[in-house]
């Protein structure tokens, strides 16, 4: 820590750069993030503009339904994903179980232990 200290104390014109370059870097993130929040703000304006303009009556409950069936939907997904992760831990589960078998039956042929792999 006190070599860091130091360092700091008699360089400091590279400190002053390092400084400069990472809040550059930090400006430009910050700055490509908020373009991005704009334009998706600026298409939902504009989607909701349409919707509106084609059916004013009834905006708000499309705008309700389609929440509605999103959220379905995601719940089917997240389902989904759920039955997927199942069947693959099973099937994790018995190749790990057929590995095993496999190392016991080759060590009783053998008649010594089976070789074991280092990582």
């Amino acid at each position: 820590m006190d070599n860091l200290i130091n360092y700091a104390t008699t360089h400091q014109f590279t400190i002053a750069v390092a400084v400069f370059i990472l809040l550059l870097v930090v400006y430009v993130t910050f700055k490509k993030l908020l373009k991005l929040a704009l334009l998706l703000i600026l298409l939902l304006v504009a989607v909701g503009g349409y919707m509106y303009f084609k059916d004013p009556g009834k905006g708000a409950s499309n705008i309700q339904d389609t929440f509605r069936k999103a959220k379905e939907q995601t719940g089917r997904v997240v389902e989904k994903g759920k039955s997927v992760y199942g069947k693959g831990k099973a099937i994790a589960e018995k190749g790990a179980s057929f590995s095993k078998d496999l190392k016991e039956v080759m060590k009783d042929e053998k008649g010594d232990k089976a070789p074991t792999r280092e990582r």
